[in-house]
């Protein structure tokens, strides 16, 4: 061994040190936001929380500690999700299990969520229907369902995926926020498994066309499911479906929303509007500007529980 590689070997390796190292590798490997990632994974290593890492940036790391982050920053130099690294991700300040199966939650995805809750919120108090049945289709980690059920007592929540890991990985997310009693999830096509219609119908589906998919960033595009993201040739397929099958499973007074994108809100919108079934359908931008959600009412009123109906 040479006197630097011995040098090295008994070197002390701080937080302030490790942070500048992973940060300068992953912006030479390109992955995006390096400092965010470095300040991530190294908190995950020694247990701690991003914010916490500055208190003590002469903390030495331990040769665990330094093994654990080797690997992590591995396999993130290779573009691999750092939420999958992680294990977990959040989704409206609450954390939900994820990994290779599933979608990594999104911050723009949080507006469906938020739209749904402005929407019960402007019920009539007297008449909104208790319980508010809501399905979610194609619920992956579950993130979008279960936060609802979170926001929104009275409701109950079906979540279906076809898929048997996010099925699974659904399924521990909701043991984690102990809503088994409000939350089902099942392992199904689209709505074919919903036993009755509900009052809100939410989904983000696979949108992204084949023209698209190849422009897709690679930590997208070479980790997360395919499955969960490709949309066929005009990234529509499934998109189609779930309009043809949502007047029969959305009561009417009820709520449809779709989470999409830029490319495929407009001609979305209109295949609601041509359905005959929908009314105020439109278009809604993310938090960052971006055409994001295409929303629609259920023509009719509200149906309470025992089958009565109220105003919207």
């Amino acid at each position: 061994m040479t006197a630097s590689s011995q040098s090295e070997a008994h070197r002390v390796w701080s937080t302030r040190d490790l942070l500048d190292w992973i940060e300068q590798h992953l912006a030479a490997r390109e992955v995006d936001e390096p400092l965010l990632v470095a300040r991530w994974l190294m908190a995950h290593a020694i247990g701690t929380d991003p914010i916490h890492l500055y208190t003590d940036l002469d903390r030495p790391a331990s040769a665990d500690e330094r093994a654990t982050l080797r690997a992590l920053v591995e396999r993130a130099s290779a573009h691999e999700p750092v939420q999958y690294l992680l294990g977990e991700a959040g989704f409206l300040g609450r954390m939900f299990e994820v990994g290779p199966g599933v979608l990594v939650p999104r911050t723009a995805t949080e507006t469906l969520v938020q739209h749904v809750l402005t929407w019960h919120r402007g019920l009539d108090a007297d008449t909104r229907p208790d319980p508010l049945h809501i399905a979610d289709i194609g619920t992956g980690s579950g993130c979008i369902g279960l936060t609802l059920a979170m926001h929104i007592p009275a409701a109950l929540v079906v979540g279906v995926d076809c898929d048997d890991v996010a099925v699974s990985m659904a399924r521990g997310n909701c043991e984690r926020h102990e809503l088994g009693d409000r939350v089902s999830i099942l392992q199904g096509d689209l709505c074919d498994v919903l036993e009755a219609p509900v009052h809100v119908l939410v989904s983000n589906p696979p949108y992204i066309d084949d023209a698209h998919w190849n422009k897709l960033k690679p930590n997208v595009r070479e980790f997360e499911p395919s499955i969960a993201l490709r949309g066929g040739v005009d990234g529509l397929d499934v998109i189609r479906r779930l309009i043809s099958q949502a007047s029969q499973h959305v009561l009417p007074g009820g709520l449809f929303v779709l989470e999409t994108d830029d490319h495929h809100a407009s001609t979305t919108r209109d295949l609601l509007e041509a359905t005959g079934e929908f009314d105020n359908c439109r278009v809604l931008r993310d938090e960052f500007g971006d055409d994001r959600f295409v929303t629609a009412d259920r023509r009719g009123q509200v149906v309470r529980p025992d089958g009565s109906i109220c105003n919207a």
